[in-house]
């Protein structure tokens, strides 16, 4: 009778550490769904955004994709993704639905809109400061958007950064400004532009 109670007992203790297990996997499972599906939607939001998908940039967004995600490989932004490809419909969509607009590009520390200002691209620069840009923010060598537009001979760029009152004294990793990456470039009218606006070295 003893033998069969304990028999009885130690089948019941295996049948709830089996139940407890399945219902273990059972939840381990619902949650990797939602976390598959979520990193689906990041690799598909930057790959629409990639190939200006402008239908699927929206579905996603409207479906709650977070919209400053970051590709794996380089750490670029869907932002940084549109600034690049100069799609300024498509940045102007992105910030709209709350892209932030200084992460930076992880590798080089260049911002969207240092990247605008070195690509020469006056209504990027236009459509980033209107959100707001930093213009002070200085990549891995220090270097502005100011500078890189100096640099780039950006002249529309320039006219309204200083429009914008970007600081012009600020100084790359070098020790160099704006003024003096233009003085050694030999771009006169950058030079002019610039010492009108009040710098000085």
């Amino acid at each position: 009778m003893n033998g069969r109670l304990e028999f009885v007992m130690h089948s019941q203790r295996n049948w709830s550490a089996m139940v407890a297990g399945i219902s273990l996997v059972m939840s381990l499972l619902c949650l990797m769904p939602q976390s598959a599906a979520a990193y689906s939607d990041a690799y598909n939001f930057l790959k629409a955004v990639r190939e200006q998908n402008y239908r699927d940039v929206k579905m996603l967004i409207e479906k709650g994709v977070n919209v400053n995600t970051r590709d794996y490989d380089d750490g670029s932004t869907p932002l940084l993704i549109a600034v690049s490809k100069k799609d300024t419909a498509l940045a102007g969509y992105l910030l709209q639905s709350g892209a932030k607009p200084d992460l930076d590009l992880e590798t080089t520390g260049e911002t969207p809109l240092m990247i605008a200002a070195r690509q020469r691209d006056e209504p990027m620069v236009s459509l980033l400061l209107k959100y707001e840009a930093d213009m002070d923010m200085g990549d891995k060598n220090g270097e502005t958007a100011l500078m890189k537009a100096v640099r780039s001979n950006a002249l529309s760029v320039i006219e309204l950064m200083i429009e914008n009152q970007a600081d012009l004294t600020l100084e790359d990793y070098s020790g160099r400004t704006a003024l003096q990456h233009a003085k050694e470039l030999r771009r006169r009218n950058i030079v002019r532009m610039l010492e009108e606006a009040g710098a000085d070295y």
